[in-house]
């Protein structure tokens, strides 16, 4: 193995419930009535991507320029909810040690915007230092985000890779199956609201990010 792959924010540190709330304090100044409980976020998690998320909930009568309007709202408040802290998520921290040390390259490779980048990583900067990461993408870099595979064909570009020499990591279904189409290898770690399809929970997931990295290295 040459590289570990980063695929989300949520593989990285648990901001779902933050996340929710800023959508809901989005739609809230919006002046809609909706509002995204637990079960409905979980569920529209199943699809990455805000602007997407969004536009299903509305059942495609909402203008796009309305979409970017409520999702810049969202992420205004997501950038002022996030602490000034945020810990990494339990066994991220042997993760990234033991890449250092077998000097195994890092990438973040995400279609997130960099806003959302830039406060991860000041509330991070305490475990994580992000120059670590040889490579770091957002949602400038490809034209079509996840669940496109583009970001990883970059990815792998970019960093002069084969699809041999590196695992994903990403925290939801369907972003696990963007890496899959990419025909990297990709471990599933979920996050506290992905929902796991019942014939995939004892297979490909793991809450021990670690254990699944050394298992595929044997």
């Amino acid at each position: 193995m040459k590289a570990i792959l980063f695929g989300s924010i949520g593989t990285l540190v648990e901001t779902s419930e933050i996340q929710r709330n800023s959508f809901n304090l989005a739609f809230k100044e919006f002046g809609l009535n909706w509002y995204w409980n637990t079960a409905t976020y979980c569920s529209l998690l199943q699809e990455p991507g805000g602007k997407k998320r969004i536009m299903k909930f509305s059942g495609n009568k909402l203008a796009s320029d309305e979409v970017d309007r409520l999702h810049s709202l969202k992420e205004k408040f997501f950038l002022d909810l996030v602490p000034r802290k945020l810990n990494l998520r339990p066994t991220v921290p042997y993760v990234l040690d033991f890449a250092k040390t077998n000097r195994i390259k890092l990438g973040f490779i995400t279609t997130t915007s960099q806003n959302n980048l830039d406060v991860i990583k000041n509330a991070t900067k305490s475990d994580l230092d992000f120059d670590n990461f040889e490579l770091v993408t957002n949602n400038k870099t490809v034209s079509l985000p996840k669940p496109d595979p583009a970001i990883y064909k970059h990815a792998l570009k970019v960093m002069e890779l084969s699809n041999d020499d590196v695992v994903a990591i990403e925290d939801t279904p369907v972003n696990y199956r963007c890496a899959l189409q990419a025909n990297i290898k990709c471990i599933l770690f979920p996050g506290e609201y992905s929902e796991i399809p019942i014939d995939n929970k004892y297979q490909t997931l793991t809450y021990n990010l670690m254990t699944k990295v050394s298992e595929i290295l044997e």
